[in-house]
């Protein structure tokens, strides 16, 4: 898989709340426990913070789940959808809005 793939995959074992070793990671994902850190960095740049538990029954968890950006809508899907006389009108703009979460 792609470093990005592997990425994301590791943010949905960490998203689940539980504790998971680097050794664990590195063997779900096929990658070096080095990999596995790389991606930690490329995850915590990104503004997606994971705690490090150390000691032998440490590993990496998820510190906060809710990490996405709440999604923002202009003034004028606010407008549009006050407006609204088509059902494709709505379908549009619940389209967009699904995009977004």
């Amino acid at each position: 898989m792609s470093k990005l793939s592997n990425t994301l995959l590791m943010l949905s074992f960490l998203k689940s709340g539980r504790k998971y070793q680097i050794s664990e990671l590195a063997s779900l994902l096929e990658v070096s426990n080095r990999m596995i850190r790389i991606y930690k960095e490329d995850l915590e740049k990104s503004g997606i913070y994971i705690d490090t538990i150390k000691g032998p029954y440490g590993g990496y968890m998820l510190r906060n789940t809710n990490y996405l950006p709440t999604p923002l809508f202009s003034k004028e899907d606010i407008e549009r959808i006050e407006a609204l006389d088509t059902k494709k009108e709505l379908t549009d703009i619940l389209t967009k809005m699904k995009c977004l979460t």
